[in-house]
């Protein structure tokens, strides 16, 4: 008997952990045949590639605090403050080294105060970082003045961005994934988002953990707001996008469970990503208003959010 119910609860393992997979080739397969092979034309393969990287970047990074159970809602608005601050620099300077050195470092200062206010303010950070990014936003306008775009064109020759793109996803995961699943810092944090009693039983310093979390999800906003800069060659108060409700969305998609813990991975930044680009895209493709996109969406963050809730039993909102 018990032999049978431990079976049953590996194949239940094995197919939590393959439905992202299954679930993206699924999504792949739908809009291949609803467009009629026009989503995975070589064409679109490659636009599907530039738009792939943005959420990834952030998702990667963002893995680092949702594993600890520190849902963060500021991602758009950290983005965007990064490459206006970059750009800025860049076209007073007239330096791109310049330019790119404030992108990262302003990225880092705000995932550093996030972190603080994360790791010693008793409220829900899900509703501190919601009120940061509206703060973010309006300081981004502020920033902009009179201006609406801000043009870095001279300073930038580069018209292929696929290597770069792809450059700065794999490099930053591979670093992601090692201090992860390899170092006391991944270890914690998914101890910590698992049970936070028993991780300051075993001598972890959660503070210091949620701080470095937020750390890694400013590298990964940096990369991104470098990536806007390069791509765009101009920054406007929308810079950012809503690239937070897709990293909310990836993270889902890609089989995270919003409340961290030991089944946090860093895979699932890489699929849940690419789920919700090819899943955006197939839907463009197919004349759907944007407006319908975001139902859409909507929809599905709902159904996934409460089949994950039954699998796991435990609470969505992070402690």
């Amino acid at each position: 008997m018990e032999g049978t119910v431990r079976k049953k609860a590996m194949i239940k393992e094995k197919m939590i952990n393959f439905a992202p997979i299954i679930g993206l080739i699924l999504v792949i397969a739908v809009f291949a045949i609803l467009t009629g092979g026009k989503s995975i034309s070589k064409v679109n393969l490659k636009i599907i590639t530039n738009q792939f990287v943005m959420t990834a970047l952030v998702s990667i990074g963002m893995v680092y605090c949702f594993s600890c159970g520190a849902l963060d809602m500021s991602a758009s608005g950290s983005l965007c403050i990064s490459a206006i601050s970059g750009a800025l620099v860049g076209t007073k300077t007239g330096s791109f080294a310049a330019m790119i050195i404030v992108t990262v470092l302003v990225s880092l200062g705000i995932a550093l105060i996030k972190g603080v206010l994360a790791a010693y303010l008793t409220l829900p950070i899900f509703i501190v970082t919601i009120i940061l990014g509206a703060l973010l936003s309006a300081i981004g306008l502020v920033l902009l003045g009179n201006e609406t775009t801000i043009s870095v064109r001279k300073m930038i020759n580069i018209n292929n961005m696929t290597a770069i793109n792809l450059t700065f996803v794999i490099c930053f995961y591979i670093v992601a994934l090692v201090i992860f699943n390899y170092t006391r810092i991944g270890k914690g944090c998914k101890l910590q988002g698992g049970n936070a009693l028993a991780s300051a039983q075993a001598g972890i310093n959660a503070k210091w953990n949620v701080i470095v979390a937020f750390l890694m999800s400013g590298v990964g906003i940096a990369l991104a707001a470098i990536i806007t800069i390069l791509k765009t060659k101009t920054v406007t108060a929308s810079s950012g996008g809503s690239i937070g409700n897709d990293i909310l969305l990836a993270i889902v998609l890609g089989g995270m469970p919003l409340t961290g813990g030991s089944r946090s991975k860093i895979s699932a930044a890489l699929i849940g990503a690419a789920t919700i680009t090819i899943l955006n895209n197939g839907l463009s493709i197919c004349n759907v208003s944007n407006d319908m996109i975001q139902i859409v969406r909507g929809i599905i963050f709902i159904v996934v959010v409460f089949i994950t809730s039954m699998t796991y039993r435990t609470k969505l909102l992070p402690r």
